[in-house]
């Protein structure tokens, strides 16, 4: 994967400067033969890593350093596969002198993010509801973790104005895809005036411009969104508006979290003859919430093709996943649903606050959440 930041349109004549414009007129042409191009691209993305404390004990060690392979294990090598694999970090890395705190303000140990590395993470998203817990201290010091794994493309926080006006290219097998990331809210918590800059918050204007520029400088626009209203397993009208808004831009594909539930996915098409898809929310990838429905989330699983001029859609499914802790509200792991036993369920702690778990409870809890959408998806 290869990382492109881009600024301003003189990046185009700089291109051009460089890709030979000055060169003799006088040497003969070397003409080679164009090979044809047809890759695979493959993209998985999982919700919310929410880091409740029971989830940020588990992986504590002896030696006062914490580490979490035992909450991928279970989904692995299908992180680490992928061509692009991508997270929703809930909650920020703002330090230990801080305190490591659940809700209703959050700091989780970077740790958890040395984990998401060495997991194969490639895109990790940080614009959440969360994200100025510990203010604009907690994601400065966030930003100062990350820059330390450069290879990790960081979306939804910025380290200054100019970085904020800037546009994420990954380059992947010779395609360049645009990634954006936004939140609608901080929880009501404010950042300083001369530090707005932080954060993207969701704003049509600016996500115009930024879905412009990406069309115009790369093949395929994803924006990952987090949105919607909590606990609702339906989208609700602000995200289908900002839907119907975003694929007349020349959006190609949306993947949102926020609401701790699942949600449905869906095609939109725009009078303008854009196409994209929505998976509206995957919910928690982790957390330790104590309903049934807020421990099943969401796997996207996207295949796209580039034939040398176009990037498409070639194939996508939704593959729903199970956080399980046991009653002494440890032990966590993620399972995929249909890798999940009803042996499991039985020792699931969140038994004492929801009643039982089960296979079939949690496939209920998605044929309904899906009831009226396209089932054939589902990766279950």
């Amino acid at each position: 994967m290869k990382k492109i930041k881009l600024i301003l349109p003189l990046i185009l004549i700089l291109t051009l400067i460089i890709s030979g414009c000055g060169k003799n007129n006088n040497e003969e042409p070397v003409f080679k033969e164009k090979k044809p191009v047809n890759e695979t691209i493959s993209i998985v993305a999982v919700g919310d890593n929410l880091l409740h404390m029971p989830v940020i004990n588990s992986g504590k060690k002896s030696d006062g350093t914490y580490e979490y392979s035992h909450i991928f294990e279970k989904l692995q090598p299908i992180f680490k596969d992928a061509d692009l694999a991508v997270i929703g970090q809930e909650t920020v890395f703002g330090g230990e002198h801080l305190g490591y705190s659940g809700y209703p303000l959050f700091n989780s140990p970077s740790d958890m993010g040395k984990t998401l590395v060495n997991e194969g993470f490639d895109i990790v998203l940080h614009a959440s509801n969360h994200v100025a817990d510990k203010w604009a201290e907690g994601i400065e010091n966030t930003i100062k973790f990350w820059e330390g794994y450069p290879q990790v493309t960081v979306l939804g926080i910025n380290k200054s104005e100019e970085d904020k006006k800037s546009v994420d290219i990954v380059e992947v097998k010779g395609a360049k895809l645009a990634v954006l990331n936004y939140t609608y809210g901080t929880n009501g918590l404010t950042l300083p005036g001369d530090k707005k800059y932080l954060v993207n918050y969701i704003d049509n204007e600016k996500i115009k411009q930024d879905v412009e520029f990406g069309e115009s400088n790369a093949d395929f626009t994803i924006a990952f969104m987090h949105w919607g209203t909590e606990y609702s397993m339906s989208p609700d009208e602000n995200q289908k508006a900002l839907c119907e808004d975003m694929c007349s831009w020349g959006v190609d594909l949306v993947i949102g979290s926020h609401p701790h539930v699942i949600e449905p996915v869906e095609w939109y098409s725009s009078e303008n003859g854009n196409e994209m898809l929505v998976y509206y929310s995957l919910g928690n990838y982790v957390s330790r919430q104590l309903e049934a429905k807020n421990l099943l989330g969401g796997l996207a699983n996207i295949e796209l093709k580039f034939n040398g001029e176009r990037v498409y859609i070639h194939d996508y499914s939704f593959m729903p996943i199970v956080t399980h802790y046991n009653t002494e509200f440890s032990g966590f792991g993620v399972y995929a649903l249909k890798n999940y036993t009803d042996a499991l369920a039985s020792g699931h702690g969140v038994a004492s606050r929801d009643g039982a778990v089960s296979v079939q409870r949690f496939r209920k809890i998605v044929e309904d959440v899906f009831d009226g959408y396209n089932t054939d998806c589902l990766d279950y």
